[in-house]
């Protein structure tokens, strides 16, 4: 998602047009001075998403918040449907970042474990021996279906479809 919103800066700036870019894979809120400045790449700052709290600012109804690592960054959309477009696109990034993050720490911990890694290659082994049975008796069905018979696509695809559901 991408679209302008007014950020608060400073007492002495007030409020401050922005155009922003919500990176829903990185976890990353990007905010550019306009939107020819994000063309060229030249980026204002960031917000990472990954812990940061989304609220409704009691303000007005089209003012927002995150706050992330102790500090509050204030935002203000054109109106109350903008921002709870804002609100709920920052709200899925943040989750599916931070539930990303915890997915990919359990991972690494699992990984750290050699006894893990060989229980986990013991069962690749054993998955790789039933899935060769699976094709064998695949194999022994159809070469039991006579050539010639008129209904053997029928038999043939009633064959792969018990396959791919068992």
């Amino acid at each position: 998602m991408e679209g302008p919103l007014s950020k608060w800066t400073n007492l002495v700036n007030g409020w401050q047009y922005r155009w922003f870019v919500l990176d829903i894979s990185l976890g990353v809120l990007s905010y550019y001075t306009s939107k020819e400045k994000m063309m060229r790449g030249d980026r204002r700052g960031c917000v990472k998403l990954k812990n940061a709290q989304v609220g409704i600012d009691d303000e007005d109804d089209s003012t927002f918040t995150i706050t992330v690592d102790h500090k509050t960054f204030h935002f203000q959309a054109r109106n109350s449907d903008e921002r709870q477009k804002w609100l709920d696109a920052l709200q899925e990034a943040r989750d599916l970042h931070t539930q990303n993050y915890a997915l990919l720490n359990q991972t690494n911990r699992l990984l750290e474990h050699p006894c893990c890694l060989s229980e986990f290659d013991r069962r690749i082994v054993e998955a790789d021996a039933f899935l060769q049975i699976l094709i064998d008796q695949h194999e022994q069905l159809v070469s039991h279906i006579p050539s010639s018979d008129e209904c053997r696509p029928e038999i043939m695809g009633a064959v792969t479809f018990r396959m791919q559901v068992s």
